[in-house]
């Protein structure tokens, strides 16, 4: 191996600010924003059972990508076999999750009218997600560093 091949092996970089966001940043925005969410229309659940319904699936859901995403983030951490695999396998389920949580609101029983209000801003909470884990996955696949750690790209 030579001195460059060195010097770009290991988890530094953005492969650290990566590993850094997978196992604490994301979980953590993810468990808050659930708490959050579930605070601010516990009130209505009474009287809303499709927002209870949508709460809890997308709860559901979060906890989920937040444990993957904390098991991710430790195996591109400590470099293990199949850590890039595992890491492609997270990043197509955020983008299709995000693609997902588009129709939640049509799946628990919101009415046309009301979906209005919610629609907009998760429109342009998906597209955020998929452009974040489409400049991972780019990152994943072009990083020098990436290729000399894991021994190849994806």
């Amino acid at each position: 191996m030579d001195e460059i091949s060195l010097q770009l092996k290991g988890v530094k970089g953005w492969l650290l600010l990566m590993c850094i966001s997978l196992t604490i940043l994301d979980p953590s925005s993810i468990v808050l924003n659930s708490i959050i969410m579930t605070n601010l229309t516990k009130p209505y659940f009474d009287k809303h059972t499709e927002l209870l319904r949508m709460v809890l699936i997308n709860g559901t859901c979060s906890i989920g990508l937040a444990v993957f995403s904390i098991y991710t983030g430790i195996s591109l951490w400590k470099v293990l076999p199949n850590a890039l695999i595992t890491a492609k396998k997270y990043l197509f389920a955020i983008s299709l999750y995000s693609v997902f949580s588009l129709f939640i609101p049509t799946l628990v029983g919101f009415q046309a009218g009301s979906i209005k209000g919610i629609s907009g801003n998760n429109v342009f909470n998906s597209l955020l997600t998929i452009l974040y884990a489409s400049a991972w996955y780019l990152y994943l696949k072009k990083s020098r560093r990436v290729k000399t750690t894991y021994g190849s790209n994806l």
